[in-house]
């Protein structure tokens, strides 16, 4: 096995040179079609494998995570001319930044709390989450406020729908605790992506929040080894199952830490096509409400 495993290294510095190799000489010339260059790089063939049948599976799973660490590295060398958000901070189009919600007590913290990172809020009040939504959607205001999660449902499946439905992007999160000690998860939201300036003092965690609807060939596991390989952690999943079919699942996935957002993208761009960025956010330090239940 030691002799097997000397072999093995030796191979998987050929291989990872080989890669660069072929990298850099992509990068030497201009392209359009990253997936034309991506397939130039790899040569999608199943090999036959000639081992007792018994030992098949084990030497399919050795070769599929090769072959993942190889796109990876691949990745790593191809990103320098690609920039797949054009992520930049967020910018009101309006004279303030107004902010529309259905009023509460917890909401109203909400705003507080977002009210920090603006420069003139202003708050405005629907009668109906959709009407909330639809005042974004349609560009007559800047923001809204929906709840996430909170301490008795966990997350709340309805209003994520809704962000979806209207196509809204996270730009900010805060946890509220009432005076029973309840906690709602609130978001800040936008039509477009973006990010905004957080203040150290009032940060508590940076996230990347991304829906996945996966092919028979694509897997959650490679998803979340690149991840980790791009800086970025695992901190909580939740799948719903699509409502037009009875095998296939929405998975919510969200990610801490400040990773390479661009390379991370142009893998999922290349190995997981069907993905949407919900956002790329700073999580508020929590917000206590002093009086009330």
């Amino acid at each position: 096995l030691k002799e097997n495993d000397d072999v093995i290294y030796t191979v998987l510095e050929k291989r990872a040179a080989h890669i660069l190799e072929k990298s850099e000489l992509v990068k030497s010339d201009d392209f359009e079609n990253m997936r034309n260059v991506y397939e130039s790089v790899f040569e999608r063939k199943q090999r036959d494998i000639g081992c007792i049948r018994e030992n098949e599976g084990y030497i399919d799973a050795v070769i599929r995570a090769i072959d993942a660490c190889d796109r990876v590295n691949c990745i790593e060398q191809l990103d320098g001319r690609i920039d797949i958000l054009g992520l930049s901070d967020t910018k009101s189009m309006f004279a303030t930044d107004s902010v529309v919600y259905l009023k509460n007590p917890l909401t109203d913290l909400a705003f507080t709390a977002f009210s920090n990172l603006m420069k003139d809020p202003r708050a405005m009040y629907e009668d109906t989450f959709s009407n909330v939504c639809e005042e974004v959607y349609y560009n007559r205001a800047p923001f809204c406020i929906l709840p996430l999660e909170n301490t008795d449902e966990g997350r709340l499946s309805g209003f994520c729908n809704l962000i979806r439905k209207y196509e809204l992007k996270i730009v900010c999160t805060c946890n509220v605790e009432s005076a029973n000690g309840k906690i709602t998860k609130f978001a800040l939201l936008m039509r477009e992506l973006g990010k905004i300036k957080c203040p150290s003092k009032l940060a508590d965690g940076e996230y990347l929040e991304i829906g996945f609807n996966f092919g028979e060939e694509q897997r959650l596991s490679d998803v979340l080894c690149a991840a980790e390989k791009f800086g970025y952690r695992l901190n909580r999943i939740d799948s719903s199952p699509i409502y037009y079919s009875e095998k296939e699942y929405y998975f919510d996935t969200v990610f801490k830490g400040q990773g390479d957002l661009n390379k991370f993208l142009l893998w999922l761009e290349l190995e997981v096509p069907r993905y949407e960025v919900i956002g790329v956010y700073t999580h508020l330090k929590t917000t206590k409400e002093k009086n009330g239940g």
